[in-house]
């Protein structure tokens, strides 16, 4: 009797293991399907809502892949644990929702990686909004110097005159991939006016495309060949 009620349990554990696997797996196609009627009707009728889908991956997480915002909102209010998860913010920038990116700040989110994550990513509008009004964020030492090419890049004039530029290790100064510093950027897209605040600021004028290969350190136009190419007067009289 002892043996056959243990076969009984072990068959039956074995049973709702399967029936849990099958019910997981419905749910996380139903995500990844974008069905948020399925979604809601299977929430409903009592899945557990902190159960994380297959390769550990939270439902909410699951939903901000799909950048679907109703859906995020429902699980959440559900009671998707959105505190212990550090990726959610991070994953809902990197798939470019501003939407779900504040709403998950607001409901209390980790987020001080937003902004190094929003800079990575090249999101400006997310990047902007964290930096003025979700602070503290922890940032790369080279952080400050994308941030601003990115706000170059948007022609954001008064988000460019928020940030600290005049002082040591400036932004300015700060040399992309591609050889470009702000100036560079500004002067040759012939946006006048940014290149002249960042004159004002302490920008250097003799700056030159400058980037490192394996043979050794390439050198291309000045902002002041970029100013000729453009033919802007009012920049060549400023860079010479």
């Amino acid at each position: 009797m002892k043996k056959f009620g243990i076969s009984v349990i072990l068959c039956l554990s074995s049973l709702l293991s399967a029936q849990n696997k099958q019910q997981t797996d419905s749910f996380y196609t139903a995500i990844r399907e974008n069905n948020f009627p399925l979604v809601k009707k299977i929430v409903d009728q009592g899945f557990p809502i902190k159960t994380t889908l297959p390769e550990q991956t939270a439902p909410v997480l699951a939903a901000i892949w799909k950048k679907n915002f109703p859906m995020v909102k429902y699980l959440v209010e559900k009671g998707a644990n959105i505190t212990a998860e550090k990726k959610l913010v991070d994953g809902a920038i990197e798939y470019g929702s501003p939407e779900i990116t504040f709403y998950l700040i607001q409901k209390g989110a980790y987020a001080k990686n937003a902004l190094y994550t929003a800079i990575f990513y090249e999101n400006f509008g997310i990047a902007k909004e964290l930096y003025l009004n979700h602070q503290p964020q922890i940032i790369d030492n080279e952080d400050p110097g994308k941030l601003l090419l990115l706000a170059v890049k948007s022609k954001d004039l008064e988000f460019i005159k928020k940030l600290p530029l005049k002082k040591k290790d400036s932004p300015m100064d700060f040399f992309d991939y591609d050889g470009y510093n702000a100036l560079l950027l500004a002067v040759e897209k012939n946006d006048t006016e940014i290149a002249k605040y960042l004159l004002s600021q302490g920008a250097d004028k003799k700056s030159r495309i400058t980037f490192e290969t394996d043979n050794g350190t390439v050198s291309g136009k000045t902002a002041l060949q970029m100013a000729k190419a453009n033919k802007n007067a009012e920049l060549l009289k400023l860079l010479k």
